[in-house]
């Protein structure tokens, strides 16, 4: 039986496809984006990062469990539409090849996407580049100030071995959003959120947006006492219970306004509060 649903999966693919919408559509069970952190910290310390990468100690995912991980969310969803894999910045985790590999086959029907901020590319090894193409995994590169001599020799790379990929407009700002007060309106904050379609895979959990699975980063650095959500767990939670969470603000929103700053990006080795915080009353 299993060999024959290969065969019906490799010789009529739109079949598999049909499946999804259907389910999709009388199961309500669609999740179109999520992020999953392959590693926590980065190599550049950027002011304000939303994923709180520039004050993270050093955590790398583990590939056996990350892929069941995702495995659970396509067994549940059927198919997630779109998988972001970042952090942090992916190309330091040790195991990156694997990850890549796993990725794929736990999400054989997902847009997979590696982020990068591309300073290490010119460093990977040649299987690196050929897992990504034989994986149908493409690349964005974080378009900052400290790439802009290897943009090309960047794009050429890619290029080379056939990988989809693109390059953002040049990062010129971060926006901050944290209230520290916790003295926003908690309804209204979520309703008018701009990061809540991020949708975040933090270890067996989803989170609605990457500041409420990372807050803690931020508490234990400044030792502060922002509310972290405990998320929803992925395996004992069903597709629609999991969806109905996430259309539901949490007590971390009263700690976020909608009202951001807007600061020049630039990288340092003293981070402050105040890198964080938006506009309030």
């Amino acid at each position: 039986m299993k060999h024959f649903k290969q065969f019906l999966k490799n010789k009529f693919p739109f079949v598999i496809k049909l499946k999804y919408i259907f389910r999709a559509i009388f199961l309500g069970t669609t999740l179109k984006y999520v992020e999953v952190h392959i590693v926590d910290h980065c190599n550049l310390k950027c002011n304000g990062c939303t994923h709180f990468s520039n004050i993270s100690e050093p955590k790398f995912s583990d590939a056996r469990i990350l892929h069941f991980h995702l495995g659970r969310l396509n067994e549940i969803f059927g198919k997630i539409d779109k998988v972001r894999l970042l952090g942090g910045e992916p190309l330091l985790h040790p195991d990156i090849i694997n990850i890549l590999n796993i990725s794929r086959d736990a999400l054989p029907y997902s847009e997979i996407e590696l982020i990068t901020n591309g300073l290490l590319l010119d460093k990977m090894p040649e299987e690196f580049f050929r897992t990504l193409h034989k994986n149908k995994i493409s690349v964005e590169v974080s378009n900052y100030m400290p790439i802009q001599n290897k943009i090309k020799q960047i794009q050429e790379m890619l290029s080379l071995f056939k990988i989809k990929h693109s390059i953002t407009p040049m990062v010129m700002a971060f926006t901050a959003n944290l209230n520290p007060k916790g003295t926003n309106d908690r309804e209204n904050t979520f309703k008018n959120c701009r990061h809540k379609i991020c949708t975040i895979l933090k270890d067996d959990c989803i989170y609605i947006c990457p500041i409420c699975a990372y807050i803690d980063k931020y508490n234990k650095y400044f030792n502060k006492n922002i509310p972290l959500p405990k998320g929803i767990n992925i395996h004992s939670n069903s597709a629609k219970q999991i969806l109905e969470y996430l259309k539901k603000s949490v007590e971390t929103c009263k700690y976020c306004t909608n009202d951001s700053n807007y600061i020049n990006w630039t990288c340092s080795n003293n981070p402050k509060e105040t890198d964080w915080n938006g506009k309030t009353n």
